[in-house]
């Protein structure tokens, strides 16, 4: 079974409540990421399958955690995904507007075109043909641990953005 979208907490609940990961496997985009996990608590099914493109905890590399740690002394709490996509998104701007060099429209797309930057979860690019931006995307499954007061995703694997993104459209 797979779903998505937002009513991922109702599902959530429906799949708690019916003991679903036991029955069959469940694979629910985003069902690993805090925004859907915290609310529950460890009222959450364990057992979800589930992919988002941001973890606080994941990967464990310096520019994640340093990103991790500057968000939680200014919000006194952790990031989620749309933390993490709009500094991405602030990092492609700023390079973009320093690339074109002026306040132009057309300028300011061509230094968009190929630009790559740094971002929490790696370099990110944004692809020149079509302007989607290649980032990677996280597939775990939900588990209580010790840790944490709800379930976070255990079992990570990365996959690399060329394999998430459609294919380039070619004219």
């Amino acid at each position: 079974m797979a779903t998505g979208g937002s009513g991922n907490l109702i599902f959530m609940k429906m799949a708690k409540a019916m003991d679903l990961p036991k029955e069959m496997a469940v694979d629910l985009h985003t069902s690993i990421e805090l925004s859907n996990l915290q609310p529950l608590g460890n009222e959450a099914p364990e057992g979800v399958y589930g992919t988002v493109n941001y973890l606080y905890y994941y990967p464990e590399t310096a520019e994640n955690k340093a990103f991790v740690d500057e968000f939680r002394k200014l919000y006194n709490r952790p990031a989620k995904v749309g933390r993490s996509n709009g500094y991405a998104l602030g990092q492609l701007v700023v390079n973009a507007y320093q690339k074109a060099g002026v306040v132009d429209r057309e300028k300011f797309i061509d230094a968009m075109e190929g630009l790559v930057v740094d971002s929490p979860v790696g370099k990110l690019e944004m692809r020149k043909c079509d302007h989607q931006l290649m980032l990677p995307m996280f597939f775990g499954v939900t588990k209580k641990t010790p840790d944490h007061d709800y379930l976070i995703a255990t079992d990570i694997i990365t996959i690399r953005a060329r394999t998430t993104c459609p294919p380039a459209m070619r004219s």
